[in-house]
Protein backbone atom coordinates (compact mmCIF):
# COMPACT_ATOMS: atom_id res chain seq x y z
CA UNK A 1 0.00 0.00 0.00
CA UNK A 2 1.49 3.41 -1.06
CA UNK A 3 2.01 6.18 1.51
CA UNK A 4 0.65 9.41 0.54
CA UNK A 5 3.34 12.30 -0.24
CA UNK A 6 2.46 14.26 3.08
CA UNK A 7 2.88 11.66 5.29
CA UNK A 8 6.54 10.68 3.42
CA UNK A 9 7.30 14.08 3.03
CA UNK A 10 7.46 14.18 6.88
CA UNK A 11 9.31 10.76 7.39
CA UNK A 12 12.29 12.39 5.80
CA UNK A 13 15.08 13.15 7.92
CA UNK A 14 15.96 16.45 6.57
CA UNK A 15 12.09 17.54 8.02
CA UNK A 16 12.36 15.71 11.28
CA UNK A 17 15.63 17.34 11.60
CA UNK A 18 14.20 20.81 10.80
CA UNK A 19 11.32 19.86 13.18
CA UNK A 20 13.57 19.36 16.27
CA UNK A 21 15.81 22.58 15.08
CA UNK A 22 12.97 24.78 14.70
CA UNK A 23 10.48 23.48 17.75
CA UNK A 24 13.39 24.47 20.31
CA UNK A 25 14.28 27.67 18.61
CA UNK A 26 10.11 28.17 18.65
CA UNK A 27 10.34 27.66 22.61
CA UNK A 28 13.32 29.80 23.20
CA UNK A 29 11.43 32.44 21.62
CA UNK A 30 8.67 32.00 23.44
CA UNK A 31 10.55 32.20 26.70
CA UNK A 32 12.14 35.33 25.43
CA UNK A 33 8.71 36.87 24.57
CA UNK A 34 7.33 36.22 28.22
CA UNK A 35 10.77 37.36 30.03
CA UNK A 36 10.17 40.67 27.39
CA UNK A 37 6.21 40.84 28.27
CA UNK A 38 7.25 40.65 31.93
CA UNK A 39 10.15 43.30 31.79
CA UNK A 40 8.10 45.23 29.83
CA UNK A 41 5.52 45.18 32.36
CA UNK A 42 8.28 46.22 35.16
CA UNK A 43 8.97 49.17 33.34
CA UNK A 44 4.97 50.24 32.94
CA UNK A 45 4.75 49.85 36.78
CA UNK A 46 7.73 52.19 37.37
CA UNK A 47 5.93 54.48 34.60
CA UNK A 48 2.49 54.65 36.02
CA UNK A 49 4.40 55.26 39.71
CA UNK A 50 6.21 57.82 38.46
CA UNK A 51 2.81 59.48 36.78
CA UNK A 52 0.87 58.96 39.25
CA UNK A 53 3.01 60.13 42.00
CA UNK A 54 3.95 63.68 39.76
CA UNK A 55 -0.09 63.96 39.32
CA UNK A 56 -1.23 63.83 42.53
CA UNK A 57 1.47 66.14 43.83
CA UNK A 58 0.62 68.32 40.91
CA UNK A 59 -3.05 68.56 41.75
CA UNK A 60 -2.47 68.44 45.18
CA UNK A 61 -0.55 71.81 44.43
CA UNK A 62 -3.32 73.24 42.88
CA UNK A 63 -5.85 72.79 44.78
CA UNK A 64 -3.29 74.60 48.03
CA UNK A 65 -2.70 77.37 45.68
CA UNK A 66 -6.61 77.96 44.68
CA UNK A 67 -7.15 77.85 48.46
CA UNK A 68 -5.01 80.48 48.72
CA UNK A 69 -6.45 82.61 46.22
CA UNK A 70 -9.83 82.14 47.71
CA UNK A 71 -9.06 83.15 50.96
CA UNK A 72 -6.90 86.41 49.77
CA UNK A 73 -9.74 87.13 47.70
CA UNK A 74 -12.51 86.75 50.05
CA UNK A 75 -10.49 87.80 52.95
CA UNK A 76 -10.83 84.99 54.97
CA UNK A 77 -8.42 82.40 56.88
CA UNK A 78 -7.51 79.40 54.67
CA UNK A 79 -9.39 77.23 57.03
CA UNK A 80 -12.47 78.30 56.43
CA UNK A 81 -12.15 78.13 52.97
CA UNK A 82 -15.02 74.87 51.96
CA UNK A 83 -14.60 72.97 49.18
CA UNK A 84 -17.65 74.17 47.31
CA UNK A 85 -15.78 77.44 47.07
CA UNK A 86 -13.17 75.93 44.71
CA UNK A 87 -14.29 74.66 41.25
CA UNK A 88 -13.13 70.95 41.81
CA UNK A 89 -14.59 69.70 38.69
CA UNK A 90 -12.37 71.65 36.60
CA UNK A 91 -8.89 70.76 38.05
CA UNK A 92 -9.65 67.18 39.59
CA UNK A 93 -11.35 65.50 36.15
CA UNK A 94 -9.36 63.51 34.98
CA UNK A 95 -10.28 61.97 31.51
CA UNK A 96 -8.18 58.61 30.53
CA UNK A 97 -8.76 57.09 27.09
CA UNK A 98 -8.02 53.48 28.17
CA UNK A 99 -8.16 52.81 31.70
CA UNK A 100 -11.12 53.54 34.64
CA UNK A 101 -10.11 56.28 37.19
CA UNK A 102 -11.24 58.35 40.74
CA UNK A 103 -10.56 61.33 42.41
CA UNK A 104 -11.48 61.65 46.03
CA UNK A 105 -10.83 64.66 48.54
CA UNK A 106 -11.23 63.93 51.76
CA UNK A 107 -11.15 66.27 54.99
CA UNK A 108 -9.71 65.67 58.38
CA UNK A 109 -12.68 64.02 59.77
CA UNK A 110 -12.44 61.57 56.91
CA UNK A 111 -15.69 63.16 54.99
CA UNK A 112 -15.57 63.15 51.73
CA UNK A 113 -15.82 66.54 50.00
CA UNK A 114 -15.35 65.63 46.60
CA UNK A 115 -15.43 62.49 43.73
CA UNK A 116 -15.35 61.46 40.56
CA UNK A 117 -15.33 58.47 38.56
CA UNK A 118 -16.68 55.67 38.35
CA UNK A 119 -13.87 53.65 40.31
CA UNK A 120 -14.84 53.76 43.59
CA UNK A 121 -13.96 51.55 47.06
CA UNK A 122 -16.51 49.75 49.11
CA UNK A 123 -16.52 51.13 52.50
CA UNK A 124 -15.91 54.45 54.20
CA UNK A 125 -13.62 57.01 53.45
CA UNK A 126 -11.51 56.46 56.40
CA UNK A 127 -11.40 52.75 55.33
CA UNK A 128 -9.98 53.27 51.57
CA UNK A 129 -6.58 53.01 50.85
CA UNK A 130 -4.73 55.88 51.03
CA UNK A 131 -6.79 58.40 52.97
CA UNK A 132 -5.40 57.82 56.51
CA UNK A 133 -1.66 57.84 55.14
CA UNK A 134 -2.05 60.99 53.55
CA UNK A 135 -4.01 63.25 56.56
CA UNK A 136 -0.99 61.90 58.53
CA UNK A 137 1.28 63.66 55.40
CA UNK A 138 2.27 60.86 53.87
CA UNK A 139 2.58 60.53 49.71
CA UNK A 140 3.08 57.60 47.81
CA UNK A 141 2.15 55.24 44.98
CA UNK A 142 0.95 51.80 45.97
CA UNK A 143 -0.34 48.91 44.05
CA UNK A 144 -3.82 46.93 45.16
CA UNK A 145 -5.10 43.70 44.10
CA UNK A 146 -7.81 44.01 46.67
CA UNK A 147 -10.15 44.08 44.12
CA UNK A 148 -10.78 42.05 40.65
CA UNK A 149 -9.10 44.27 38.40
CA UNK A 150 -6.10 45.73 40.25
CA UNK A 151 -5.45 49.10 40.73
CA UNK A 152 -2.69 52.02 40.78
CA UNK A 153 -3.63 54.22 44.49
CA UNK A 154 -1.59 57.80 44.42
CA UNK A 155 -2.08 59.15 47.47
CA UNK A 156 -1.04 63.32 48.93
CA UNK A 157 -1.88 65.92 51.68
CA UNK A 158 -2.98 69.20 50.81
CA UNK A 159 -0.61 71.28 51.55
CA UNK A 160 -1.75 74.51 54.48
CA UNK A 161 -5.20 71.88 55.12
CA UNK A 162 -5.68 68.86 56.62
CA UNK A 163 -7.45 67.16 53.19
CA UNK A 164 -6.35 64.18 51.61
CA UNK A 165 -6.18 63.44 48.04
CA UNK A 166 -6.19 59.80 46.85
CA UNK A 167 -6.52 58.92 42.49
CA UNK A 168 -7.22 55.39 41.78
CA UNK A 169 -6.35 53.81 38.10
CA UNK A 170 -7.14 50.35 37.12
CA UNK A 171 -3.72 48.81 36.84
CA UNK A 172 -5.64 45.47 34.94
CA UNK A 173 -7.21 47.81 31.99
CA UNK A 174 -3.76 49.79 30.99
CA UNK A 175 -1.89 46.32 31.07
CA UNK A 176 -4.89 44.49 29.07
CA UNK A 177 -3.23 43.37 26.18
CA UNK A 178 -0.12 42.19 28.01
CA UNK A 179 -2.55 40.42 30.38
CA UNK A 180 -4.49 38.51 27.57
CA UNK A 181 -0.95 37.51 26.38
CA UNK A 182 -0.44 36.13 29.92
CA UNK A 183 -3.87 34.48 30.17
CA UNK A 184 -2.86 32.75 26.68
CA UNK A 185 0.75 32.09 27.65
CA UNK A 186 0.18 28.44 29.44
CA UNK A 187 -1.91 27.66 26.37
CA UNK A 188 0.80 28.44 23.88
CA UNK A 189 3.68 26.66 26.46
CA UNK A 190 1.32 23.94 26.45
CA UNK A 191 1.11 23.42 23.24
CA UNK A 192 4.16 23.92 22.10
CA UNK A 193 6.18 21.55 24.78
CA UNK A 194 3.38 19.00 23.51
CA UNK A 195 4.16 19.47 20.41
CA UNK A 196 7.56 18.97 21.42
CA UNK A 197 6.85 15.58 23.12
CA UNK A 198 4.98 14.66 20.06
CA UNK A 199 8.35 15.37 18.01
CA UNK A 200 10.62 13.64 20.06
CA UNK A 201 8.02 10.29 20.81
CA UNK A 202 7.89 10.61 16.69
CA UNK A 203 11.88 11.05 16.45
CA UNK A 204 12.29 7.43 19.36
CA UNK A 205 10.11 5.72 16.76
CA UNK A 206 11.11 6.42 13.58
CA UNK A 207 14.64 7.05 13.68
CA UNK A 208 16.32 5.69 16.81
CA UNK A 209 14.04 2.64 17.27
CA UNK A 210 14.42 1.83 13.41
CA UNK A 211 18.54 2.67 13.71
CA UNK A 212 18.66 0.11 16.40
CA UNK A 213 16.90 -2.69 14.71
CA UNK A 214 19.24 -2.05 11.74
CA UNK A 215 22.14 -2.37 14.28
CA UNK A 216 20.76 -5.57 15.11
CA UNK A 217 19.87 -6.71 11.92
CA UNK A 218 23.66 -5.84 10.63
CA UNK A 219 25.10 -7.74 13.52
CA UNK A 220 22.94 -10.90 12.55
CA UNK A 221 23.96 -10.45 9.03
CA UNK A 222 27.61 -10.39 10.65
CA UNK A 223 26.81 -14.23 12.19
CA UNK A 224 25.45 -15.34 8.66
CA UNK A 225 21.75 -14.71 9.32
CA UNK A 226 21.21 -13.01 5.59
CA UNK A 227 17.68 -12.43 5.41
CA UNK A 228 17.82 -10.34 8.91
CA UNK A 229 17.15 -7.19 7.38
CA UNK A 230 14.78 -8.69 4.27
CA UNK A 231 12.13 -7.06 7.06
CA UNK A 232 11.00 -3.34 6.42
CA UNK A 233 11.93 -1.41 8.90
CA UNK A 234 9.14 1.21 10.39
CA UNK A 235 11.36 4.33 9.89
CA UNK A 236 12.47 7.67 7.69
CA UNK A 237 12.94 7.26 4.24
CA UNK A 238 16.95 7.32 4.51
CA UNK A 239 16.78 4.56 6.57
CA UNK A 240 14.64 2.61 5.17
CA UNK A 241 17.01 3.07 1.54
CA UNK A 242 20.19 1.94 4.04
CA UNK A 243 17.99 -1.39 5.16
CA UNK A 244 17.22 -1.90 1.72
CA UNK A 245 21.13 -1.40 0.63
CA UNK A 246 22.21 -3.33 3.74
CA UNK A 247 19.80 -6.07 2.59
CA UNK A 248 21.50 -6.21 -0.89
CA UNK A 249 25.05 -6.31 0.38
CA UNK A 250 23.49 -8.98 2.48
CA UNK A 251 22.43 -11.08 -0.77
CA UNK A 252 26.20 -10.25 -2.36
CA UNK A 253 27.63 -11.69 0.60
CA UNK A 254 25.66 -14.81 0.32
CA UNK A 255 25.86 -15.00 -3.58
CA UNK A 256 29.60 -14.31 -3.52
CA UNK A 257 29.94 -17.45 -0.57
CA UNK A 258 27.75 -19.49 -2.68
CA UNK A 259 30.03 -18.87 -5.47
CA UNK A 260 33.03 -18.97 -3.16
CA UNK A 261 31.82 -22.57 -1.87
CA UNK A 262 31.18 -23.75 -5.58
CA UNK A 263 34.51 -22.48 -6.59
CA UNK A 264 36.33 -24.66 -3.81
CA UNK A 265 34.47 -27.97 -4.80
CA UNK A 266 35.11 -26.93 -8.74
CA UNK A 267 38.70 -26.55 -8.14
CA UNK A 268 38.92 -29.75 -5.20
CA UNK A 269 37.00 -31.83 -7.85
CA UNK A 270 39.55 -30.21 -10.81
CA UNK A 271 42.68 -31.57 -8.27
CA UNK A 272 41.34 -34.44 -8.09
CA UNK A 273 40.83 -35.02 -12.03
CA UNK A 274 44.31 -33.95 -12.36
CA UNK A 275 45.97 -36.30 -9.82
CA UNK A 276 43.69 -39.30 -11.59
CA UNK A 277 44.59 -37.94 -15.15
CA UNK A 278 48.19 -38.20 -14.18
CA UNK A 279 47.88 -41.30 -12.51
CA UNK A 280 46.54 -42.90 -15.89
CA UNK A 281 49.21 -41.02 -18.40
CA UNK A 282 51.98 -42.07 -15.62
CA UNK A 283 50.44 -45.93 -15.43
CA UNK A 284 49.77 -46.05 -19.39
CA UNK A 285 52.55 -44.65 -21.24
CA UNK A 286 55.54 -43.90 -18.28
CA UNK A 287 55.10 -47.18 -16.59
CA UNK A 288 54.38 -48.80 -20.03
CA UNK A 289 57.50 -47.70 -21.59
CA UNK A 290 60.01 -48.51 -18.47
CA UNK A 291 58.29 -52.35 -18.49
CA UNK A 292 59.01 -52.03 -22.67
CA UNK A 293 62.66 -50.91 -21.35
CA UNK A 294 62.71 -53.38 -18.80
CA UNK A 295 61.62 -56.53 -21.54
CA UNK A 296 64.38 -54.89 -24.62
CA UNK A 297 67.32 -55.00 -21.88
CA UNK A 298 66.51 -58.48 -20.89
CA UNK A 299 66.11 -59.44 -24.73
CA UNK A 300 69.53 -57.69 -25.52
CA UNK A 301 71.26 -59.57 -22.36
CA UNK A 302 69.93 -62.60 -24.05
CA UNK A 303 71.13 -61.88 -27.44
CA UNK A 304 74.42 -61.06 -26.76
CA UNK A 305 75.92 -64.40 -26.09
CA UNK A 306 73.84 -65.71 -29.38
CA UNK A 307 74.04 -62.73 -32.07
CA UNK A 308 76.57 -59.99 -31.17
CA UNK A 309 75.88 -57.65 -34.22
CA UNK A 310 71.89 -57.60 -33.73
CA UNK A 311 72.65 -56.47 -29.87
CA UNK A 312 73.55 -52.90 -31.91
CA UNK A 313 69.80 -52.74 -33.34
CA UNK A 314 68.00 -53.55 -29.84
CA UNK A 315 70.55 -50.67 -27.67
CA UNK A 316 69.01 -48.21 -30.48
CA UNK A 317 65.76 -49.19 -29.76
CA UNK A 318 66.47 -48.87 -26.14
CA UNK A 319 68.00 -45.36 -26.51
CA UNK A 320 64.52 -44.33 -28.21
CA UNK A 321 62.64 -45.55 -25.78
CA UNK A 322 64.19 -43.89 -22.76
CA UNK A 323 64.07 -41.10 -24.77
CA UNK A 324 60.22 -40.99 -25.65
CA UNK A 325 60.44 -41.82 -21.25
CA UNK A 326 61.88 -38.59 -20.74
CA UNK A 327 60.10 -36.32 -23.39
CA UNK A 328 56.73 -38.11 -21.13
CA UNK A 329 58.26 -37.12 -18.24
CA UNK A 330 59.49 -33.21 -19.44
CA UNK A 331 55.67 -32.98 -20.54
CA UNK A 332 54.17 -33.96 -16.95
CA UNK A 333 56.79 -31.38 -15.68
CA UNK A 334 56.23 -28.49 -17.63
CA UNK A 335 52.49 -29.24 -17.51
CA UNK A 336 53.05 -29.13 -13.56
CA UNK A 337 55.08 -26.08 -13.21
CA UNK A 338 56.88 -24.40 -16.43
CA UNK A 339 60.30 -24.16 -15.93
CA UNK A 340 61.10 -22.44 -18.69
CA UNK A 341 59.07 -19.59 -16.70
CA UNK A 342 62.00 -19.33 -14.61
CA UNK A 343 64.86 -20.45 -16.89
CA UNK A 344 64.52 -18.45 -19.72
CA UNK A 345 62.03 -15.94 -18.77
CA UNK A 346 58.21 -14.92 -19.26
CA UNK A 347 58.67 -14.36 -23.10
CA UNK A 348 60.54 -17.85 -24.09
CA UNK A 349 57.23 -19.58 -21.45
CA UNK A 350 54.78 -17.97 -23.40
CA UNK A 351 56.64 -19.00 -26.92
CA UNK A 352 56.65 -22.33 -25.61
CA UNK A 353 52.86 -22.71 -24.88
CA UNK A 354 51.94 -20.86 -28.16
CA UNK A 355 54.15 -22.92 -29.94
CA UNK A 356 52.35 -26.10 -28.61
CA UNK A 357 48.92 -24.98 -28.45
CA UNK A 358 49.65 -23.76 -32.64
CA UNK A 359 48.49 -20.36 -31.31
CA UNK A 360 50.28 -17.01 -32.36
CA UNK A 361 52.04 -14.77 -30.05
CA UNK A 362 53.46 -11.27 -30.70
CA UNK A 363 55.76 -9.28 -28.43
CA UNK A 364 55.26 -5.69 -28.70
CA UNK A 365 57.92 -3.13 -26.59
CA UNK A 366 60.49 -4.06 -24.00
CA UNK A 367 59.03 -6.29 -21.36
CA UNK A 368 60.88 -5.46 -18.00
CA UNK A 369 61.60 -8.22 -15.80
CA UNK A 370 58.21 -8.62 -12.95
CA UNK A 371 58.41 -10.03 -10.09
CA UNK A 372 58.12 -14.22 -9.95
CA UNK A 373 54.23 -14.45 -8.94
CA UNK A 374 53.38 -11.89 -11.55
CA UNK A 375 55.41 -13.51 -14.17
CA UNK A 376 53.86 -16.61 -13.03
CA UNK A 377 49.55 -14.76 -12.80
CA UNK A 378 50.67 -14.08 -16.60
CA UNK A 379 52.17 -17.11 -17.80
CA UNK A 380 49.26 -18.49 -16.12
CA UNK A 381 46.30 -16.72 -17.08
CA UNK A 382 47.91 -17.44 -20.46
CA UNK A 383 47.57 -20.80 -20.07
CA UNK A 384 44.17 -20.97 -19.26
CA UNK A 385 42.94 -18.54 -21.71
CA UNK A 386 44.44 -20.60 -24.70
CA UNK A 387 43.27 -23.86 -22.76
CA UNK A 388 39.67 -22.45 -22.79
CA UNK A 389 39.58 -21.70 -26.28
CA UNK A 390 40.90 -24.69 -27.51
CA UNK A 391 38.91 -27.24 -25.51
CA UNK A 392 35.84 -25.21 -24.78
CA UNK A 393 35.11 -22.49 -27.51
CA UNK A 394 36.55 -24.87 -30.29
CA UNK A 395 38.53 -21.58 -31.82
CA UNK A 396 40.46 -22.18 -35.10
CA UNK A 397 42.47 -18.94 -34.54
CA UNK A 398 43.87 -18.02 -31.67
CA UNK A 399 46.04 -14.85 -30.86
CA UNK A 400 48.39 -13.95 -27.54
CA UNK A 401 49.55 -10.61 -27.72
CA UNK A 402 52.09 -9.40 -25.15
CA UNK A 403 52.48 -5.40 -25.05
CA UNK A 404 55.00 -3.42 -22.56
CA UNK A 405 54.73 0.42 -21.76
CA UNK A 406 57.09 1.59 -19.77
CA UNK A 407 55.66 0.23 -16.24
CA UNK A 408 52.66 -0.89 -18.00
CA UNK A 409 52.26 -4.39 -18.88
CA UNK A 410 49.33 -5.96 -21.05
CA UNK A 411 48.41 -9.33 -21.94
CA UNK A 412 45.59 -10.06 -24.53
CA UNK A 413 44.14 -13.55 -25.43
CA UNK A 414 42.04 -13.51 -28.61
CA UNK A 415 40.22 -16.12 -29.77
CA UNK A 416 37.94 -17.04 -33.02
CA UNK A 417 35.90 -19.26 -30.81
CA UNK A 418 31.86 -19.70 -30.34
CA UNK A 419 31.97 -17.11 -27.12
CA UNK A 420 29.65 -17.21 -24.48
CA UNK A 421 27.52 -14.68 -22.62
CA UNK A 422 29.38 -12.70 -20.02
CA UNK A 423 27.76 -12.05 -16.64
CA UNK A 424 28.06 -7.78 -15.14
CA UNK A 425 28.55 -9.88 -11.90
CA UNK A 426 31.77 -11.90 -11.88
CA UNK A 427 30.22 -14.25 -8.82
CA UNK A 428 27.17 -15.80 -11.45
CA UNK A 429 29.99 -17.33 -13.35
CA UNK A 430 30.01 -19.85 -11.06
CA UNK A 431 26.93 -20.65 -11.86
CA UNK A 432 27.58 -20.87 -15.32
CA UNK A 433 30.58 -22.98 -14.97
CA UNK A 434 33.25 -20.80 -16.04
CA UNK A 435 35.77 -21.45 -13.24
CA UNK A 436 38.53 -20.80 -15.46
CA UNK A 437 37.61 -17.51 -15.29
CA UNK A 438 36.97 -17.42 -11.89
CA UNK A 439 40.87 -18.77 -11.27
CA UNK A 440 42.24 -16.21 -13.70
CA UNK A 441 40.03 -13.34 -11.82
CA UNK A 442 41.46 -14.49 -8.45
CA UNK A 443 45.36 -14.56 -9.71
CA UNK A 444 44.43 -11.27 -11.35
CA UNK A 445 43.59 -9.61 -8.09
CA UNK A 446 46.61 -11.26 -6.03
CA UNK A 447 48.89 -9.35 -8.70
CA UNK A 448 47.41 -6.33 -8.35
CA UNK A 449 46.20 -6.18 -12.09
CA UNK A 450 42.98 -5.61 -13.79
CA UNK A 451 41.18 -8.47 -15.74
CA UNK A 452 38.78 -8.01 -18.14
CA UNK A 453 36.52 -10.31 -20.19
CA UNK A 454 34.68 -9.45 -23.56
CA UNK A 455 32.40 -12.06 -25.33
CA UNK A 456 29.56 -12.70 -27.46
CA UNK A 457 28.20 -14.87 -28.95
CA UNK A 458 29.58 -16.71 -32.13
CA UNK A 459 31.90 -13.65 -32.06
CA UNK A 460 34.87 -15.06 -29.83
CA UNK A 461 36.13 -14.19 -26.32
CA UNK A 462 38.85 -11.99 -25.54
CA UNK A 463 40.93 -11.82 -22.13
CA UNK A 464 42.80 -8.47 -21.11
CA UNK A 465 45.11 -8.66 -17.97
CA UNK A 466 46.65 -5.42 -17.24
CA UNK A 467 49.67 -5.05 -15.23
CA UNK A 468 50.78 -1.29 -13.67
Amino acid sequence: MRRSATPERFYGLRAQVLLWTMLPLSILLIIFSVTGVQGHQEAMKNLATQENSRLVLALAQVIAVELDNVSLREGIPIEQVSAERLDLDQWLSIEHVEAESAVVLVDGDATLLFQWGSLMPNGTPADWLGVSEALAGAHDVVFTSDTSHGEIVAYAPIPNRNWALVIRESWHALTAPLIRYEQVLPFILFTAFTTSGLILFFGVRFVVQPLHELRVAAARIGKGEFDAARTSIRGVREIEELRRSLNDMADQVRNHQAALRDYIGAVNRAQEEERARLARELHDETVQSLIALGHKAQMAQRLLARDPEGVKERINELRQMIAQAIEEVRRFSRALHPHYLEELGLIAALETLTRDAKAEFIVTGTLPRLSPDRELAVYRIAQEAVNNALRHAHAACIRVELTAEQTRVCLRVHDDGIGFHVPTNFTDLTRAGHFGLIGMRERAVLANGNLSVHSTTKNGTVITFELA
